[in-house]
């Protein structure tokens, strides 16, 4: 047991070295170094491609964890959808916007434009006057003359059959609103005007005097077929019929001289004489004029067709203008029309300071004139008088003439106080001027 053992020691000591001498011989002489690849190799070497059949648990994973977020996709698609919708209608909400501010905007601009248009001086008659709607009789005398002069004015005219009756009416297209005192435009429509022309010739009008019925039922029938209207008898070629009547008077009365014979009166000597023209008393016309007046009708008296025709024209311009004309004048504060042409302008600023001076009274043109060839403004003459007194314009020469020539003839004492007065005072209730 004893010498064994030792042999055994050997034995696994000299396995031991020969493990060791193997290592050794191999990092020694490097005969094994193809055998264990090197590191940088390792990290070179491409991977070989895995088979298809063999998947790796982080796949398995992987499809897995795809497969439980596919309803999250579908469900980002469907948000994406309903925002784009949403945008896409908020667009379109925007582009409706605009396109109504934009209708809005031009609205508004073809409004101020009509209230514009409406807005005119309508008390012109020629602009008014487009508005006006005639309608004549298609026996009426003098239809051609007047269609002519219609249709030279833009009128539009019409017929109809009435006898020896001419109506007008209006196209209106506005309305004054008295809020916002001005005319505001309506949708367009056709009303009938409150005037009415009866057209009777001479003898028509002195047979209807004669008759049993009388201009005054004549009246009341066309009052009746137009209640509320002004009735305008133009009667054409009276005068000249009554200049005509009263030379058959004349004649009538040389005849009855020269054959030394009385003129029987009555309905004998009208008899007698029938080959002649009848003489009729002015005392029945006139009184069928005056009591037409009494009547409230207005009567105009032309010569010929032509003169109608001219009158019916005047009429319808004048007609055209009435409601603009009235509410002109209520809109005035002064209880006055005031037309163009009533106040004198002038010409420059010298002229006006001579007319403002002549507005003062008992102060001519040629004491204006004077006073403004010595004191050149408003303001030189202000001075003048407060430094001078009450008296300071006496002696001043007037003028002759516009053009500044002087005459020997001066202001005097009174003209002088009384613009000392006016432009001195400071009476605030005086009306002295």
């Amino acid at each position: 047991m004893t010498t064994s053992h030792p042999a055994s020691k050997e034995a696994c000591h000299g396995a031991a070295i020969t493990i060791e001498s193997d290592s050794d011989d191999g990092l020694n002489d490097g005969s094994d170094d193809d055998e264990l690849p090197d590191i940088d190799n390792l990290l070179r070497k491409p991977l070989k491609p895995r088979s298809p059949l063999r998947r790796s648990r982080s796949d398995i994973t992987s499809t897995s964890r795809r497969k439980a977020q596919a309803p999250k996709k579908t469900t980002t698609n469907r948000d994406r959808a309903a925002e784009k919708a949403s945008k896409e209608a908020e667009k379109e909400r925007k582009r409706l916007e605009r396109q109504a501010a934009k209708d809005a905007k031009a609205r508004e601009k073809e409004h101020a434009a009509a209230l514009a248009e409406v807005n005119k001086m309508r008390t012109d008659k020629k602009v008014s006057s487009r508005e006006m709607i005639v309608d004549l009789p298609a026996d009426l005398s003098s239809k051609v003359q007047v269609e002519t002069l219609l249709e030279e004015l833009g009128i539009e005219h019409r017929v109809w059959e009435s006898p020896n009756i001419v109506k007008w009416r209006r196209k209106v297209t506005s309305r004054f609103n008295e809020a916002m005192d001005h005319w505001e435009p309506i949708p367009p429509r056709i009303v009938a005007e409150s005037h009415v022309a009866i057209v009777l010739t001479g003898d028509d009008f002195v047979k209807l005097a004669l008759s049993d019925r009388g201009v005054a039922s004549h009246y009341a029938g066309i009052e009746a077929k137009f209640p509320g209207h002004q009735l305008i008898y133009i009667l054409e070629g009276l005068t000249t019929w009554m200049a005509k009547n009263r030379n058959n008077r004349n004649r009538q009365f040389t005849s009855g001289v020269r054959s030394q014979e009385v003129v029987p009166s009555g309905s004998a000597g009208r008899r007698r004489n029938g080959s002649a023209a009848e003489y009729v008393s002015e005392d029945v016309v006139e009184d069928a004029l005056l009591e037409l007046q009494i009547l409230d009708a207005l009567i105009h008296h032309t010569i010929n067709p032509l003169e109608t025709a001219k009158w019916l024209t005047v009429l319808t311009q004048h007609i055209s203008t009435i409601p603009y004309r009235k509410q002109r004048n209520r809109a005035l504060s002064a209880g006055f029309c005031m037309e163009s042409g009533q106040v004198r302008t002038g010409d420059d600023p010298q002229d006006i300071y001579i007319r403002m001076l002549e507005e003062i009274a008992r102060v001519t043109a040629p004491i204006a004139r004077g006073i403004a060839a010595e004191f050149r403004s408003v303001s030189e003459l202000v001075r003048g008088l407060e430094s001078g007194g009450p008296g300071r314009l006496e002696g001043i020469r007037k003028t002759l003439n516009k053009e500044g020539t002087l005459s020997d003839r001066t202001v005097g004492q009174a003209v002088s106080k009384r613009m000392h007065k006016v432009f001195t005072g400071r009476d605030e209730s005086s009306t002295d001027v």
